[in-house]
């Protein structure tokens, strides 16, 4: 190999990684704007579910679809019952820390909610396997949705377009991965 065919292969290397990461930057640049706009609907749409929970009737429902469903899973394993009294009780902890305004406190024990909720994760799943559990669960987010859409009718689109979002942001990741 003559030193001009090492120097054009040199550049011809340099170049191809050179696009590439032109390339990737303009994929990072689109996938860091679409992911923004999923958190953005993601508030939006948190904000709108905390404010359908206000309604007594989509709370009464989901009352009764989360005991429903921790009675599920105390039938699928009576030990995870502490986990279930666990996690009660540190949400009323999160509630009263919020109250009172302690918001590190709050931080502290969302992160130990997080973690029991990780250790149920497994008996839940199982649960949402019963018919009847997936029946109650589709009952409440009628109730919720229908509420959502009753504070801001773009409730139904905001979800769609963070499924589209979700989609393609997943798509994008795969690409890179490849």
């Amino acid at each position: 190999m003559t030193y001009q065919q090492v120097i054009s292969s040199v550049v011809a290397l340099l170049f191809f990684f050179s696009t590439g990461i032109v390339v990737a930057q303009t994929q990072d640049e689109e996938f860091q704007q679409l992911y923004e706009e999923y958190l953005e609907i993601n508030e939006r749409l948190q904000q709108l579910q905390q404010q359908a929970l206000q309604n007594e009737e989509v709370a009464e429902h989901y009352e009764e679809y989360s005991s429903f469903l921790d009675d599920k899973i105390r039938e699928i394993d009576p030990g995870a019952s502490d986990l279930i009294q666990q996690r009660e009780e540190t949400i009323e902890s999160i509630e009263e820390a919020q109250m009172g305004g302690d918001m590190e406190t709050a931080q502290h024990l969302q992160q130990e909610y997080q973690q029991l909720n990780q250790q149920l994760q497994p008996y839940m799943q199982q649960a949402m396997e019963d018919p009847e559990v997936q029946e109650r669960r589709d009952e409440f987010e009628e109730h919720l949705i229908d509420e959502m859409e009753q504070i801001d009718p773009e409730a139904v689109p905001l979800f769609n377009r963070m499924e589209e979002l979700s989609r393609e942001l997943d798509r994008m990741m795969q690409e890179q991965q490849h």
